[in-house]
């Protein structure tokens, strides 16, 4: 089960947060959960949590995102964030101001979701903060088709084992019917406590030549995407997104 969270977060004085305060935050956050969920988070291959910042440019704001994505997370964080006024950090004190909690919800509810959103040919994913993968060892500072089925598929099977994905010849379709259309992206580092992270942020457009269930399917992972980020280092803060169709 998935529930997200999105917050005004700002300095005292009104200072709006970067987006590479999301590590710190997320450090913070985990120093108020029990100690042995906090371990367990670690030792997991992809995070039960993803968080990250994004600034809405329009209103000059800093917005916390974070998502849970298993129950577990959701029973031990859930009430803390349902709560949360703000965090203490080395730095600053944080405000914490409540604007979305979504209701908790499951692959069904994703799956409808993905029938309702448009049948467009082409999405346009906006990478909020530094996004990156690593492949063979190296850190990948551009997406591909391929980087980004493989990423998403793999963190749907974690999350979602009761709905595997596991069919060759579907993910075949997907691989050689999307591409790239065009991308507006710049070189972006993401600074971590003691190294920083190779990687890119900006926007991509994917078009694609998908059959109707091919495209329903293409269309779920989409919307998984905008709660379980693209790329590595999700639960830091890296790889947050949104999907316009």
């Amino acid at each position: 089960m998935i529930q997200n969270f999105q917050y005004l977060i700002q300095t005292p004085d009104g200072t709006s947060i970067p987006s590479f305060w999301a590590y710190r935050l997320y450090a913070a956050l985990l120093e108020q959960l029990p100690v042995e969920f906090a371990d367990a988070v670690h030792e997991q291959g992809f995070s039960a949590i993803s968080q990250y910042i994004r600034f809405d440019h329009e209103k000059h704001q800093s917005i916390w995102v974070v998502s849970l994505l298993t129950d577990d997370a959701i029973s031990y964080c859930a009430p803390i964030l349902t709560n949360i006024t703000h965090l203490s950090l080395h730095e600053s004190t944080i405000i914490i101001k409540k604007i979305q909690q979504s209701d908790v919800f499951t692959a069904d509810t994703i799956i409808t979701q993905a029938e309702q959103l448009s049948s467009s040919q082409a999405v346009r994913i906006v990478f909020h903060n530094a996004a990156s993968f690593k492949s063979n060892g190296i850190y990948q500072i551009f997406p591909t088709v391929p980087l980004i089925l493989q990423n998403l598929l793999q963190r749907w099977n974690e999350f979602f084992p009761e709905m595997l994905l596991e069919d060759d010849d579907a993910i075949q379709m997907l691989t050689n019917n999307l591409r790239i259309r065009s991308y507006r992206l710049k070189s972006s580092t993401y600074r971590l406590k003691q190294s920083s992270i190779p990687g890119f942020c900006g926007e991509i457009i994917i078009s694609s030549k998908l059959s109707p269930p091919m495209l329903e399917l293409w269309k779920m992972l989409l919307i998984f995407s905008e709660y379980a980020g693209i790329g590595i280092k999700t639960a830091l803060g890296m790889g947050g997104v949104s999907i316009f169709v």
